[in-house]
């Protein structure tokens, strides 16, 4: 295995096949899905930190948004809303890219052997890295518009209470039969 490398072309959270990545509350775990965007990748990368600590993660640490349950309105970061198939696995490609970190710098010693010609250790090769997780499966979720992001968001198709929007907080009126969105701006 001498000068193999592991190669990683990107890691995304699995979508359905209108394109929604599904979330799910840390309060009351009520499951929804938003459309993937820019902030994703922050809360995938605040995840990763979380498994595996980087010497220069303050490098790349813009911040994670602070997102609100559609249901029950509770507060958290992005990455708190990442369901526990998604955290088993980012904790299991973080733990994978710590295997293969530690491997290459064991591995430097016997590539470089001239230089040391009595190693203490052998380096053995690490599995390989995880895959990508298998596709987000279709559901019957209702799809809203949330007018005042100007984004769509899947929720539970029984649900006829108010809505709060994730990205602002937005408190959206009863969504029962043909009502029309009402918005009411909360103050915070």
């Amino acid at each position: 295995m001498k000068g193999a490398r592991t190669e990683v072309s990107g890691l995304e959270l699995p979508r359905d096949t209108a394109g929604f990545t599904r979330r799910e509350c840390p309060g009351c775990q009520r499951p929804f899905k938003m459309r993937p965007g820019p902030f994703d990748a922050r809360a995938v990368l605040h995840k990763l930190q979380a498994f595996f600590t980087f010497e220069n993660a303050h490098e790349g640490s813009e911040g994670v948004p602070e997102w609100r349950c559609p249901y029950c309105g509770q507060r958290a970061d992005a990455d708190a809303f990442l369901t526990p198939a998604q955290q088993t696995h980012l904790e299991s490609v973080a733990r994978a890219w710590a295997n293969h970190v530690r491997y290459e710098q064991m591995a430097h010693v016997s590539r470089t052997l001239a230089q040391n010609p009595r190693p203490t250790f052998v380096s053995v090769p690490p599995e390989s890295l995880p895959g990508p997780m298998d596709p987000e499966a279709d559901e019957l979720l209702r799809t809203l518009p949330m007018l005042c992001c100007g984004e769509d968001l899947k929720v539970l198709w029984d649900w006829d209470q108010a809505l709060y929007c994730p990205y602002c907080g937005t408190l959206h009126g009863g969504l029962s039969g043909r009502q029309q969105v009402q918005l009411r701006f909360i103050q915070e």
